[in-house]
């Protein structure tokens, strides 16, 4: 795979960049909540998980007509890319 130009690059860094300062936020804040609040506990942890997948999906090229499971501890996830 040729690399890509610099404004592309510099703009892939920041989006990742900025998904990773994200998802040590959201760790930050489920670690500050009260247990005793389910939703929002629900809420923040689809936040981290959502996060996490967008950082591994930038990582991880999918070429057409393949397909890529990403296993987590709790869940699994599956892009099957058409041709």
């Amino acid at each position: 795979m040729a690399k890509a130009s610099q404004p592309i690059e510099s703009f892939y860094h920041k989006v990742y960049e900025t998904m990773e300062a994200l998802h040590k936020e959201a760790e930050d804040v489920k670690g500050s909540l009260d247990q005793e609040t389910p939703a929002d506990l629900e809420k923040i942890e689809r936040t981290e998980f959502a996060l996490q997948l967008s950082k591994d999906i930038l990582e991880n090229f999918v070429d057409s007509g393949k397909s890529m499971t990403i296993n987590y501890d709790h869940r699994s996830v599956t892009i099957e890319v058409s041709k």
